[in-house]
């Protein structure tokens, strides 16, 4: 875990792109439902913080259901990556030195070379963003 860093410039930059984006969806279902433009300069004038509010979560589910397979499926591309570039030579998949668990090569990085390392940096990076999805989703939901 010492590996992993974290580029907070950049994680600023996504918070700031996730206000643009849910200002965008709170316009697009103010739009929705409405019947005309007036109407929606109206409504959003009147919008108040329950209504915004909604449109935050709501805004925060969708994000949640498009990074959730996003993030999925990149820890499981840099370990496959991994498993087949990463390993030292002389190292199996599957032998005595990751107890026959190819999940092991995260645990173990001496047993990896520096693509290997660079692979297992990416996987912790996923694994780290998807706990923080899964907290939240138990925000959301309590």
């Amino acid at each position: 875990m010492q590996t992993i860093t974290f580029n907070w410039y950049r994680l600023l930059r996504y918070a700031l792109l996730f206000l643009a984006f849910s200002l965008l969806m709170t316009f697009g279902m103010l739009l929705w439902f409405s019947n005309s433009l007036a109407e929606v300069w109206q409504k959003g004038r009147m919008l108040s913080m329950t209504d915004l509010g909604v449109s935050i979560e709501l805004t925060l589910t969708l994000l949640i259901y498009i990074s959730f397979p996003v993030l999925l499926f990149r820890f499981m591309f840099y370990f496959a990556k991994m498993i087949y570039r990463g390993r030292n030579p002389g190292i199996g998949i599957f032998c005595y030195q990751t107890l026959f668990n190819p999940l092991n090569f995260m645990l173990f990085p001496s047993l990896l070379n520096a693509d290997g390392l660079r692979f297992r940096r990416r996987c912790l990076t996923s694994i780290v963003l998807l706990l923080c999805l899964y907290c939240a989703i138990l925000l959301l939901t309590l």
